[in-house]
This record gives structure tokens, sequence and C-alpha cells, in this order.
């Protein structure tokens, strides 16, 4: 997770960067769009956050259907251990005792 955290860290910083460079270097430079043209120093951390937020989403679906995943897979388990509890109480075995040999 560390990993993950550094590599996200670096991205952003790279990002960032990028768009100080394109700003100090070619603020002329405009990305036409419906809305006006948009400075490209301005697009490309814009399109960085926008997938950053899809990314978070994609990430809080997949934990929501983990967690839907997880309740079933309990609910299973839970039925199963009652199934196993009803198995013993029919039919309890009882471990032999040798008289001459110290319980374990």
């Amino acid at each position: 997770m560390k990993l993950v955290h550094w590599t996200f860290l670096l991205v952003s910083l790279g990002v960032v960067g990028a768009g100080l460079y394109l700003y100090l270097t070619y603020p002329f430079l405009v990305v036409p769009t419906p809305w006006g043209p948009w400075p490209l120093y301005l697009v490309l951390p814009a399109a960085y956050a926008l997938g950053f937020l899809v990314g978070g989403l994609y990430a809080l679906a997949l934990w929501l259907s983990g967690l839907g995943a997880r309740r079933v897979l309990l609910r299973e388990v839970r039925r199963l251990q009652g199934e196993v509890n009803a198995l013993k109480r029919e039919r309890i075995e009882e471990i032999p005792r040798i008289p001459d040999r110290e319980d374990l």
C-alpha cells in the first residue's frame, strides 16, 4: 500500500509540475471545448482530477459490491454452521476412555 501512496504522490506532483511548466512556458496554448477555449495548463490538472474522481467512484462501487458478497458468504457460513451443530446434536460420539491412561 505504501507503493500505491508514493506512486499517487509522485504522479500528482508530476501533474502539478507539468501544469505549472505549461503555465510558465506556454500560457497561450488553449484547447477548444464546447464551453469556449480553455488554457492547457488548466485542462491537464482538470483531466487528472476527473480521472481520479471516476477511479474513486469505481473503487467505491467495488467496495460496496464486496460488502454485499461478504454478507452473502457470512449468511451461508452461518447456515452451514447451524447444519453442522444440528448434526452434532443428533449424533453424539463419546470418546472411549482407557482406565490406565491419563487424559490428554
